[in-house]
């Protein structure tokens, strides 16, 4: 009976023993704001947040086309059959830009006589768009030779002009232009400018209107041929063997090529032919002109 019941307590405490050994059984915490949570848990419970609705972001405004430039835009394909460009030339002396040129002139006249006839004067240049304009004052000075001498000993003569002053307005147009490279070297490239050329030419004698009336003179200034108190002024000043051509004015043609340096000087030399269309009895004739000036 005793042997029982110490074996009944020798279990009871090992059984015991074993049970304080072994931990318990862990167990879930329960989530925050879960429903079925202790009320006596120390976390808070968070209330829930209503859910906020979304804001509406404007939509991008849409710029409006401007329709003022709709006249002025090309289809590529019409742009693709025009010239879109030019190609600039080379310039060395660019004498549209200049304001006025002035120098001096000097010609040698090639008429149909045995007379010797030179010009010498100044000039006065000025660019005109893509032409260049030109007024030049000369003196002319003739004289005979051995031949009009002898011719008059004879009952001949020839037509011919005695000294005079000449007005000159003519007009110049580029048909070539380019830079030029200088020969000797030391001489500085140079633009050069061919042109066909345009001249009237305006004869006043001095005397020929000795005596003439204020009426005759307005007459006459403005006339194309002289007048018979003009030829008989003159008459007594004719170089021997010389029958006076009574044509006032000129019209002249023919080309020329300016020089142009860049520091501005330019160099011309110009053959002109007189066209017989004005009255004159010389026919064509010939002038070599030779002008030297300065581009401002």
């Amino acid at each position: 009976m005793i042997r029982s019941a110490l074996l009944i307590a020798v279990l009871g405490l090992s059984s015991a023993t074993l049970a304080a050994e072994e931990p318990p059984p862990a167990s879930a915490e329960p989530a925050r704001g879960e429903a079925g949570a202790s009320p006596d848990s120390d976390t808070p419970q968070q209330p829930e947040q209503p859910e906020q609705p979304k804001k509406e972001e404007p939509a991008p405004e849409v710029a409006e086309e401007d329709e003022s430039l709709e006249r002025h835009r090309t289809p590529f394909e019409v742009l693709n059959e025009r010239m879109i460009g030019v190609a600039s030339r080379s310039v060395r002396f660019d004498w549209r830009k200049r304001t006025v040129g002035v120098g001096l002139i000097g010609s040698q006249l090639l008429e149909y006589n045995n007379f010797s006839t030179t010009r010498f004067g100044a000039l006065v240049r000025k660019p005109l768009g893509s032409f260049m304009g030109e007024l030049a004052i000369t003196r002319v000075v003739t004289w005979g030779s051995r031949s009009t001498e002898k011719l008059a000993l004879t009952p001949y003569r020839q037509s011919g002009r005695p000294s005079r002053f000449e007005l000159d307005v003519n007009v110049g147009y580029p048909l070539a232009e380019g830079v030029a490279t200088s020969r000797p070297g030391f001489f500085p490239a140079t633009e050069l400018v061919f042109s066909a050329s345009a001249g009237f030419r305006y004869a006043f004698y001095p005397g020929a209107l000795s005596g003439a009336s204020f009426g005759q003179v307005a007459r006459s200034v403005i006339a194309p041929r002289l007048s018979q108190k003009e030829v008989e002024n003159l008459e007594r000043k004719l170089p021997p063997g010389m029958q006076l051509d009574e044509a006032r004015y000129n019209l002249l043609t023919g080309l020329n090529l300016d020089i142009y340096f860049q520091s501005g000087g330019f160099l011309t030399p110009r053959a002109m032919i007189a066209l017989p269309i004005t009255g004159t009895e010389l026919g064509l004739w010939w002038e070599l002109t030779f002008s030297a000036g300065w581009m401002f």
